[in-house]
């Protein structure tokens, strides 16, 4: 953590005692692996948090949150993990487009959709990329043309994620075709009950149908749903992208100590009633895992410095979402070699570990090369926009 001043100090160490304890008397939920009974589950659970004003903390009140600072947030997460509790379902909302909206929406949007995104009562989905502009997002063809009081939307978007679940979608469109492409988009929020969308989930190499590919079909949205000005969204997005990489980071961090440790508690459990002493391949396995959370740990020690500096999204982002995707998959991938030809058995026990959970989690960790801007663009902005070099 980094040097804080006394009084902060002070008061994140009495509200993490207060979460802390809080916590310890909370019906912490167990978490179904099947992708709808999670859903349900961790949809419950955000309503609870909310109700306990454990929800939007960070936010500004006027949008429904707490009016803390990141470094209480972070605290509050640091504990939900320590406490083995689950994140909420919204966390699309909750940590990626809802802050946007938070900092730069009208009085509207923060007074009359952010109380219900922070709840759980609507779902918020992200639609940003595109079959042809997922890593060039500023390709982005879906075209939004003004008409009357409404802006008139055509065009498609994919790996949408809980599309088909969700209420509302903070949208990218071009509303200028002739302007340069990082110029001439602008930032939607788009009713997912609007005549003309058509949401169809996609299978996931996990089983999930979590992604989705949305059609709008001259979707019809109000221009008060126009967050900042038009033609002027891409610095909204790029707002959006770095809050989801910093706190993605932060989250996943604590995630994974827990993770690895509950792995590490359950295979020395294994051997001990066994009166064993684990091979070679299992030390060296927990060995691999545990040094990657040294180095996740080092790096985004600079980024808790950031927030705590009250730092917005800057492209050192990048460098922990580069360094994020590695470690997630070389965490997942050390765990899960234990499991040898087990691993297609999900109700399978080798070494004590939970063969089902792991395996869903090594698959998904395959993605996080690409999700949140692939490992590519993240060289690219780190080498233009921290080192200076010029583009490729």
């Amino acid at each position: 953590m980094p040097i804080l001043d006394e009084e902060l100090a002070s008061d994140l160490a009495r509200y993490r005692k207060q979460a802390r304890e809080w916590l310890g008397t909370a019906a912490i939920p167990e978490v179904p692996l099947a992708l709808t009974e999670r859903f349900a589950v961790l949809r419950d659970w955000q309503k609870t948090l909310y109700e306990a004003g454990w929800v939007g903390i960070a936010w500004s009140v006027e949008a429904g949150g707490q009016g803390l600072t990141p470094m209480h947030h972070l605290v509050f997460t640091e504990e939900l993990a320590r406490a083995r509790a689950p994140q909420p379902i919204g966390l699309i909302g909750l940590d990626v487009v809802g802050p946007s909206i938070d900092h730069y929406g009208s009085p509207w949007q923060r007074t009359e959709l952010l109380p219900r995104l922070l709840s759980g009562e609507n779902i918020w989905c992200q639609g940003f990329s595109e079959p042809d502009a997922g890593s060039d997002l500023a390709s982005l063809r879906a075209r939004a043309r003004v008409d009357g009081n409404d802006f008139v939307i055509s065009g498609q978007k994919v790996w949408t994620s809980w599309a088909h679940l969700s209420q509302w979608c903070a949208l990218l469109v071009r509303t200028d075709p002739a302007a340069p492409k990082h110029k001439g988009i602008s930032y939607l929020l788009v009713d997912m009950n609007s005549p003309g969308i058509t949401v169809r989930p996609l299978v996931q190499m996990t089983g999930d149908e979590e992604f989705c590919e949305v059609f709008f079909d001259e979707v019809r949205v109000p221009r008060r749903n126009l967050v900042g000005r038009i033609n002027e969204g891409w610095p909204l997005a790029i707002h959006t992208l770095g809050t989801e990489r910093a706190g993605y980071t932060l989250r996943r961090r604590v995630d994974y100590k827990v993770a690895v440790d509950d792995a590490v508690a359950e295979i020395r459990r294994y051997f001990h009633d066994r009166g064993e002493t684990a091979p070679d391949r299992v030390s060296t396995a927990i060995g691999r895992a545990r040094v990657a959370l040294d180095v996740l740990d080092a790096q985004t020690r600079q980024t808790i410095t950031r927030l705590a500096d009250n730092v917005g999204p800057t492209p050192e982002d990048s460098v922990d979402k580069l360094l994020l995707n590695d470690l997630e998959q070389a965490i997942f991938a050390s765990i899960a070699d234990l499991l040898g030809p087990l691993r297609s058995s999900p109700s399978a026990r080798p070494f004590g570990l939970n063969a089902g959970r792991w395996v869903h989690n090594h698959l998904y960790s395959r993605a996080a090369s690409i999700y949140g801007g692939t490992s590519q663009i993240q060289r690219n902005i780190i080498a233009e926009r921290l080192l200076g070099l010029p583009r490729g």
